[in-house]
């Protein structure tokens, strides 16, 4: 049995995602800084919560470890997420949990019927003072420029999915353009929480990788989010080991 809270009850969930840094996505949908849906077992006593951040990825989070958690694994996947995902066109879907034994063994028995495979990501924070010396002597080339930007905090696709106000949200950037062609690009994406933030980062032309653009775009940004009093905590798109992610292909049964 699985249940869909509303957002005047999300305060109450909080207290499942408020111990590591990597949860700050799903405080940030707990605070409505973020849109996004969020299951229980129970409305009244939950154990167990799942909060998906639309059109990127979902947490999960218990009190106790407990056989009948599969249950609402395996229900709310099956009848809450994996109707939308499918008319959304997605065709995976990531869970994020602790890196422990006891969770590889229920998401594995929980959706034994799915393609599962496991990766791991890190989060970090930003040390203000190695930031300050490593960029001091930064210079943006000739033939740079770099501007600031704004962004709809979702995709156009995703908006029927979640409250009416919150897809007119907008997130803060900074885009990189050489010849008058947009090459890198870093926003502020909307996962907020108290004085931390996330942020993405691309270089969207693979030839053009490996030149500094990436750098020196994550640093105009980094730049102006300092002077809001933030602290910054950036989630890179390597796989390095800390944090267990699993994703989920529907559409390929085993």
């Amino acid at each position: 049995m699985f249940v869909e809270i509303g957002h005047k009850e999300f305060k109450n969930i909080e207290k499942f995602f408020n111990k590591n840094k990597y949860q700050i996505p799903a405080l940030a949908v707990l605070n409505r800084n973020f849109p996004g849906k969020v299951f229980v077992d129970n409305n009244d006593k939950p154990e167990i919560a799942l909060v998906w951040a639309i059109s990127r990825w979902s947490y999960i989070s218990r009190k106790e470890q407990s056989l009948k958690h599969k249950d609402f694994i395996r229900d709310v996947f099956n009848n809450g997420i994996l109707p939308l995902i499918k008319t959304m066109g997605e065709k995976r879907f990531e869970v994020y949990t602790d890196n422990n034994t006891e969770w590889d063994s229920m998401l594995n028995e929980a959706l034994n019927d799915y393609q599962l495979g496991k990766h791991y990501e890190n989060t970090f924070v930003l040390n203000k003072e190695k930031f300050i010396a490593f960029t001091s002597h930064l210079k943006v080339p000739k033939g740079i420029e770099i501007c600031e930007s704004t962004f709809p905090i979702i995709p156009e696709k995703y908006e029927n999915y979640v409250e009416y106000d919150k897809t007119k949200m907008k997130v803060c950037g900074m885009t990189l353009k050489k010849k008058g062609n947009i090459i890198s690009q870093c926003s502020n994406n909307g996962f907020i929480y108290n004085s931390y933030y996330f942020i993405d980062l691309d270089t969207f032309d693979k030839g053009e990788r490996n030149n500094g653009y990436g750098t020196l775009v994550s640093y105009k940004l980094i730049c102006s989010e300092l002077k809001k009093v933030y602290c910054l905590c950036g989630r890179l798109q390597l796989i390095i080991y800390h944090l267990k992610g699993l994703h989920i292909n529907w559409a390929l049964k085993r």
